[in-house]
């Protein structure tokens, strides 16, 4: 496989088993599994990722909080391997409190017997550690810089048009496109927003006290302001504002910022020394009115976006993509010749679908009851937190199942 390979006659050249498109965290996956189970599969990304690794880089501006199951699913395709090299970082605690109380709770590694509850890790690395493998792989072919321009669902595959006029066939589409897929778009599938009228500031900042491989959340009438715990002094924020505030968080001067952070911290790490890159994005729910057509399927922020205060979207993202993997892996290995028809394709979705709307509404929940300092909300606020911080049954089932799934999962997902 030659990541640089542009021939038109090398894609043209076949009935693609899958083509994916999009090469991000979820796509890499998608492609990177489904290849190992034997698919002669084409990816298709505007550009590769940088594979050399340098450890005096600058920390990204976003991070993911990677759960035991999304580690799995790295150590299954072999990709962690290439995290480890890279860089990484455990977290062993959780701590969530508030501003308007003293109302607090703390979450344990320890108390479940675990050795962390899941990893921090910069998008980038967990990009390249998957593209590690694919680079190398006989059954991958990378198309890049490629733009589709027409997508055509047929009975028996799928045709799809791409710049320079080239045409290609497959029996699946995967689309692995982002938030605003156009993949998803060109099948004829809506989507169901909702604007959460918030924006995420991220960046990472060292602090002059350290971490503690503890991840730090406080709960303000803004919004949740959150340190994730990364190398020595360093954290990766996460500061949600209001979206009318977003220029106004980009626009402040580092001294400042570092000035604002320190204060939207309740100064839990002591004073913010030094600041890296920062970025923002507006948060918007998004849901696609279906994941499947026949020999088309969406996974990751092309199907369904989440509020990231709890860190789960790239996390349910790779649960997709094991599941997709899975479902059409098992009808094909059960000698299903249309293992790419809807009827195949609608047990993925049904797999998925359910889990993806709980976490989606679970994080909204979460939003709703910490975002205004208003009596009633206050008061249950400061009943709902010692009590969950002292009801140990459930903190540790609330633990294990963010650490390790809410439900039977996919045979990638499981060591």
């Amino acid at each position: 496989m030659n990541p640089n390979a542009h021939s038109k006659s090398i894609l043209e050249s076949k009935v693609w088993d899958v083509v994916v498109v999009g090469g991000g965290m979820v796509g890499a996956t998608v492609a990177l599994g489904l290849a190992n189970k034997g698919f002669d599969v084409l990816m298709l990304e505007h550009q590769a990722p940088d594979l050399s690794w340098d450890a005096t880089v600058p920390m990204q501006t976003r991070v993911s909080a990677l759960t035991r199951a999304s580690e799995n699913i790295l150590k299954n395709l072999d990709a962690w391997k290439g995290v480890q090299k890279r860089r990484y970082h455990a977290f062993t605690d959780m701590h969530v409190w508030e501003s308007a109380s003293a109302a607090e709770v703390h979450f344990s590694s320890k108390e479940i017997q675990e050795p962390n509850l899941g990893y921090v890790v910069e998008n980038q690395v967990i990009q390249s550690a998957l593209w590690d493998e694919i680079v190398v792989h006989d059954k991958i072919e990378v198309g890049i810089g490629y733009a589709l321009t027409r997508l055509v669902l047929q009975a028996d595959q799928a045709c799809l048009e791409l710049d320079n006029s080239i045409e290609l066939k497959t029996k699946l589409v995967v689309g692995a496109d982002g938030a605003f897929s156009k993949t998803r778009e060109m099948a004829g599938i809506g989507v169901e927003e909702h604007d959460y009228e918030q924006c995420a500031v991220v960046g990472c900042v060292k602090t002059s006290l350290p971490n503690q491989d503890t991840c730090w959340q406080r709960y303000q009438s803004d919004g949740p302001f959150a340190y994730l715990a990364m190398q020595d002094h360093w954290s990766s924020i996460a500061w949600y504002l209001p979206t009318e505030k977003m220029q106004w968080a980009l626009s402040l001067s580092d001294e400042i910022f570092a000035d604002k952070i320190t204060q939207a911290s309740g100064e839990k790490l002591g004073q913010v020394v030094e600041v890296a890159d920062r970025t923002a994005f507006p948060l918007v729910r998004r849901h696609a009115e279906q994941y499947v057509r026949s020999h088309f399927v969406l996974v990751g922020d092309a199907a369904h976006t989440v509020h990231p205060q709890a860190g789960q979207g790239v996390n349910l993202g790779l649960l997709d993509a094991a599941a997709l993997i899975e479902t059409v892996s098992q009808a094909r290995e059960n000698s299903d010749k249309d293992w790419s028809r809807l009827s195949v394709l609608r047990r993925y979705e049904r797999w998925r679908r359910g889990d993806n709307v709980i976490v989606q509404h679970s994080m909204e929940g979460f939003d709703w009851l910490f975002k205004q300092d208003i009596p009633l909300k206050n008061e249950i606020r400061k009943r709902l937190l010692p009590f969950a911080d002292q009801a140990k049954p459930i903190k540790n089932w609330l633990m294990s199942q963010a650490l390790k799934g809410r439900e039977v999962l996919p045979e990638l997902a499981q060591l």
